[in-house]
């Protein structure tokens, strides 16, 4: 061999193979085509003192003569050898790799490494749900219809998508009422602002400025009436506002004027109220117009309806005895008027009111009688003196009142005027349906239409905005609907729903899944130890079972059913049973026994047949979206969903079969370590993301451990039911929802000129927002755990374009995080919606 090196590469070294523990990848590579070559140039030389083992190899060269293109043909043969060791050391090295479950590549090694360690990955489970079904006009009362089991239904796929199929559940008898209309019970009063302001007034309270400027800030957005603080009155007062509306265009009232607002059938005493702002006409959706007068009561005015309720002005006035002496009696109840007001009966309601003094009372008049006075200097007001020689007799009528007339307008008679001959402003109309919070009251029928008698029912609940919720309803005496919530409904409902409100009766609970029926699968053979065969059709639909699952498929032998075990460990020798599995690419295998665990199969020819539902996973119709009807059915017209379907979820990912199947080796179902409790949570139905921590009970001064779940609403509740089977009975368990944190993330990435920004923008915002392979997806990130910028930008800059990042913000909770490291804290974690992305992008430099 020539001392020149035949070519740059000669001189390299092969890297030596280091692997630590804890790696994701195994170092098992030889070497490459440079080092091999090299190695098989290089003469092999005998130690000091021996024979050489080789002939020399300096005769070779790369060239023949001024012509570099010719090789040595024996270089050639031995690059050739290089080029195949490099092959082969290559795939040694992915198949060492492929052989661990840490540092698997291909997505279909874990699931195929963890049938050694008898654990089966969850696979696709299908949503759950519940419809509401609308029979043909046909269906008359006292009717029914009933659906069979099985009936299927459709979701309205979005563009490019693809329908789903869900089936009904159970066999369900349906009939009218199917919906009734409903609405909360009409309120006539609405709280308002108007009373926190009048005027302006040049001053600010110590500690009140701000909230009255917040105050104002907000009248005035919605266009109310210019206010005035009150001082001097209790603060709690200064918020008692309210509003009534009167049909049409009402006129006949001004800012500041006493009315009173009572029952129409005067069963109790009616509120004595003053307006706070000058009558405003409003126009209706729809056409028309109504009047709003805003005013203040104290106290509170209670609960009225426009059906039973008036507002009424006084259409006259009379002033009081101020001639000689006092109008009123020592008791406050006997009042002297100046006149004779005849107007004036027994139990009618009279105003005094005082504009200047800023008083009024309301009182009931108990008798009325005319009598003389004394006008003389002298004189008394309800008599005439024998002592007065020359008495001026003056004939007018005295009041005695149900109450005592205060002492503000009885110690200044002159300022304070009689209202009486009450008559109506005009008609008024209930306040427009507010929000309904679930619990405050009951819903009323809209006429004609009339509740379901029946007791406690399950209804569904569809609002004008959409929003729909699942209840129970009782018809109450009075033919209103007192509505139950289940447990895991928050109430009062926020926000609540709005009217009008559609009670839907005729409730369908329906499962994802298409039914597959009656497929032969195979033919039985006694003479063969544990047969299995695959399915046709995938994914098999698995469905919740409180906080495990279960499959859909039945199998009959010979037309003889066979009951599905989770395993056949400790199976009898004859026991007519078999066992699902889903292999690497979720086709799913029906296993039967060995005749020592399990029966084995009864000879026959086609024998083996199955039925099945295929369908599931995490994205699931929303709601709406449920409607079509697949199979008609006589008596029956139509379907809603007011409330989406939830439950479903995808096959466990290869990130977590790598992370939870090593330990569910040792939870052998039972919980020790807080390693177990986050690995039996992870594998309850609906949950994407689970943590363990070891907490303190106070109160019973032991350990106990709190594990923190995402996934589906209301998961932790069945995840609490199986962690307090799985583990200690002397170790408390408590399951709470983890917090999910939103995060608002802003970078302007440099990208080459002439580049598709558009493309790399895409690829950016999938590589950190994509659900199921982004960096702030359930697969690649934990409950509590921290995120460096670091990791943040070099998800980015492996994305094809990304020059470099100039610029990132972190934010969370309204504020920015500066960062390097980003915690959420114990409990919560990360998520970025693509709306809270915001990217930007600009041309590298040419220097």
């Amino acid at each position: 061999m020539s001392t020149t090196p035949i070519c740059p590469c000669d001189g390299a070294n092969a890297t030596p193979m280091t692997n630590l523990p804890g790696l994701s990848q195994i170092a098992f590579c030889a070497g490459d085509f440079n080092s091999f070559r090299q190695a098989l140039l290089t003469p092999l030389l005998a130690a000091p003192g021996q024979p050489p083992l080789e002939q020399s190899l300096t005769a070779w060269q790369s060239g023949v003569g001024a012509d570099p293109s010719v090789v040595d043909l024996a270089v050639m043969m031995v690059e050739w050898w290089a080029y195949l060791a490099d092959i082969l050391t290559f795939y040694n090295e992915r198949i060492a790799n492929e052989d661990y479950l840490r540092t698997a590549a291909l997505p279909e090694t874990p699931a195929e490494l963890i049938q050694l360690l008898g654990y089966r990955p969850r696979p696709a489970i299908g949503a759950t749900g519940t419809l509401a079904a609308l029979v043909t006009p046909s269906v008359l009362p006292g009717q029914t219809v009933t659906l069979p089991a099985g009936l299927q239904f459709q979701s309205k796929p979005g563009p490019g998508g693809a329908p789903q199929t869900f089936e009904l559940s159970q066999t369900t008898p349906i009939g009218v009422p199917d919906q009734v209309p409903a609405l909360p019970p009409p309120n006539l009063i609405a709280e308002t602002f108007s009373s926190f302001f009048r005027d302006s007034l040049p001053i600010e309270l110590p500690g009140l400025g701000m909230l009255a400027r917040k105050a104002q800030t907000k009248l005035s957005a919605k266009a109310v009436a210019a206010p005035r603080l009150y001082i001097g009155f209790d603060p709690g007062e200064w918020l008692s506002g309210y509003s009534v509306l009167l049909k049409g265009s009402v006129t006949s009232v001004s800012n500041g004027m006493t009315l009173l607002l009572g029952p129409r059938d005067d069963t109790a005493t009616p509120n004595l109220i003053t307006l706070s702002a000058p009558p405003a006409v409003q126009t209706v959706a729809g056409g028309g117009v109504q009047t709003q007068l805003l005013f203040t009561a104290n106290p509170a005015p209670g609960a009225m309806t426009a059906s039973n309720a008036r507002l009424m002005k006084a259409n006259q006035s009379a002033a009081l005895w101020t001639v000689n002496g006092s109008a009123v009696d020592s008791t406050g109840t006997v009042i002297q008027m100046a006149s004779v007001v005849r107007q004036i009966r027994p139990n009618d309601w009279v105003v005094f009111n005082a504009p200047t003094l800023g008083a009024s009372q309301l009182a009931q008049v108990t008798n009325v009688v005319d009598i003389f006075g004394d006008a003389s200097a002298n004189g008394s007001p309800n008599s005439i003196p024998s002592t007065d020689k020359s008495p001026i007799p003056l004939l007018h009528t005295q009041l005695t009142l149900n109450q005592s007339l205060n002492a503000t307008l009885s110690g200044s008679i002159s300022a304070v005027s009689l209202l009486f001959g009450w008559v109506e402003v005009g008609t008024l109309i209930d306040q427009p349906p507010a929000a309904w919070d679930g619990v405050s009251s009951n819903l009323l029928a809209v006429q004609p239409a009339q509740f379901a008698p029946r007791g406690p029912a399950p209804i569904l609940l569809d609002d004008s905005d959409g929003t729909g919720e699942l209840a129970t309803a009782t018809v109450a005496g009075d033919g209103s609907l007192s509505v139950s919530w289940p447990s895991t409904t928050a109430v009062p409902l926020s926000p609540g729903l709005q009217p009008p409100i559609t009670v839907f009766y005729n409730l369908l609970p329906v499962t994802c899944g298409k039914t597959v029926a009656n497929e032969i699968i195979g033919s039985g053979d006694a003479t063969v130890a544990g047969q299995s065969f695959m399915l046709s059709k995938s994914p098999v639909t698995y469905l919740s079972t409180g906080s495990s699952y279960a499959s859909t498929v039945s199998i009959t032998v010979n037309g003889l059913p066979w009951t599905e075990v989770a395993s056949f460990y400790g199976q009898a020798a004859n026991a007519q049973i078999f066992v699902t599995r889903e292999d690497s690419n979720q086709n799913t295998w029906v296993d039967f026994g060995d005749g020592v665990n399990g029966a084995r199969l009864t000879t026959g020819n086609n024998n083996v047949v199955a039925t099945y539902r295929i369908g599931g996973g995490a994205a699931s119709p929303p709601a709406g979206k449920l409607t079509v009807i697949a199979q008609s059915y006589p008596g029956l017209q139509s379907v809603v969903n007011p409330v989406a379907v939830s439950g479903g979820s995808d096959p466990d990912p290869a990130s977590l079969l790598k992370q939870y199947a090593p330990r569910s080796v040792l939870t052998f179902g039972r919980a020790v370590s807080v390693f177990d409790y986050q690995a039996l949570a992870a594998q309850a139905p609906g949950v994407t993301m689970a943590a363990a921590t070891w907490s303190w009970d106070a109160a019973n001064l032991r350990a106990s451990v709190t594990v923190y779940v995402a996934g589906e609403q209301n998961v932790a509740a069945s995840v609490q039911t199986l962690l307090s089977a799985a583990g200690d009975p002397n170790r408390p368990v408590t399951v709470l929802p983890a917090t999910e944190i939103a995060v608002t993330l802003t970078m302007t990435l440099i990208v080459p000129a002439g580049a598709d920004a558009s493309a790399i923008t895409a690829a950016v915002q999938t590589a950190l927002c994509d659900p199921t392979i982004g960096l702030f997806s359930p697969a690649n990130i934990a409950i509590g755990q921290g995120l460096f910028d670091s990791v943040i930008e070099a998800a980015c800059l492996n994305v094809t374009g990304v020059v470099a990042i100039q610029s990132s913000q972190f934010a969370f909770n309204g504020a920015v995080d500066a960062g390097p490291l980003h915690t959420p804290g114990e409990g919560a974690y990360f998520s970025l919606d693509p709306s809270d992305f915001f990217l930007s992008t600009e041309v590298a430099g040419n220097d």
